[in-house]
């Protein structure tokens, strides 16, 4: 995006999604005292008066000058979709040292011990246990074919696999966006987990206390091929959320009957009983009956691996 209106409408959307949820223009709205079609005027394009701004920063303890232009101000310290608790933590930290200075050095000291120790950053990733918060990235053949009434995973895929007796086998870093989004991605990593007790295959999953606290019951499908490029890279994974309606002109996964059938495709409509797709890379469309649609949600982010 290069207007600078839609830029800031961007990191708007941002921070409701981060705080707030996908559905949580309502909530958003509230907490800033406007009426619901005024707020959204604003994540269509609108630029809020100043004195909203400036409530928006209060609402959510983000950074002003980053959701004026993007670049977070200097010497200050920005955690993308921090929970709570790590908000806390470095506002009883910065209480301290305004009570006491002197504790400056032994905060210091502390904190390069803690970063220092192991220095095998490789090794501490590779042994380092899975976190309770896994979103599971599926293969576009092994995807669910059928979801609950209200788009969620069947019961038996929607267990924490973290209480899955396991083996942890790959970490990578990664970075979730907005679809078509480049500018603040959230911080996470992809874990490949083999289950010991059973010897099924190896599972992946998206490691983020960010993204399953704002997207609760998400799931993934890995991309594999480039009909969605650029928006979508091969190797990328887009998430969905139950209940995550498809709309026009936005990207969708869509489950067609097959062995490799999960598309991540461009929502086009539906009418006379077929639905419509579209493709990035040659601008081309597909028609497909619609009563054929095992299911279809909206992508609310796509996941890359970090470079």
């Amino acid at each position: 995006m290069s207007d600078p209106r839609e830029q800031l409408a961007g990191r708007i959307r941002e921070l409701r999604r981060r705080h707030f949820g996908p559905g949580g223009k309502a909530e958003f709205a509230r907490r800033l005292g406007l009426p619901l079609d005024e707020y959204e005027r604003f994540e269509r394009g609108a630029v809020p008066p100043g004195e909203v701004i400036v409530h928006i920063c209060e609402q959510t303890g983000e950074d002003l000058q980053w959701l004026l232009t993007g670049v977070a101000s200097r010497g200050t310290v920005v955690i993308s979709g921090a929970r709570n608790r790590h908000q806390n933590l470095l506002v009883r930290i910065a209480r301290a040292l305004d009570t006491d200075p002197a504790l400056a050095a032994p905060f210091e000291a502390f904190l390069d011990l803690l970063l220092a120790a192991p220095s095998q950053g490789a090794e501490r990733n590779r042994l380092a246990a899975p976190s309770a918060h896994l979103i599971r990235i599926y293969d576009p053949h092994n995807a669910p074919q059928e979801l609950g009434p209200a788009g969620e995973l069947p019961r038996d895929l929607s267990e924490p696999a973290a209480r899955e007796p396991g083996a942890l086998l790959a970490r990578r870093e990664a970075q979730a966006f907005e679809p078509a989004v480049l500018y603040d991605g959230r911080p996470a990593q992809t874990v490949r987990i083999v289950a010991v007790a059973d010897e099924r295959p190896s599972r992946e999953y998206i490691d983020s206390a960010n993204l399953s606290q704002v997207l609760p019951g998400a799931f993934a499908v890995r991309v594999v091929t480039d009909e969605m490029s650029p928006m979508f890279a091969p190797g990328d994974a887009a998430l969905v959320v139950p209940g995550g309606a498809p709309r026009i002109g936005r990207p969708a996964l869509v489950r067609l009957p097959g062995s490799n059938e999960t598309r991540c495709r461009i929502w086009l409509g539906e009418d006379a009983g077929h639905v419509h797709l579209g493709r990035l890379s040659d601008g081309g469309s597909e028609r497909e009956p619609a009563d054929s649609v095992r299911w279809a949600l909206e992508v609310v982010y796509r996941l890359a691996l970090a470079a």
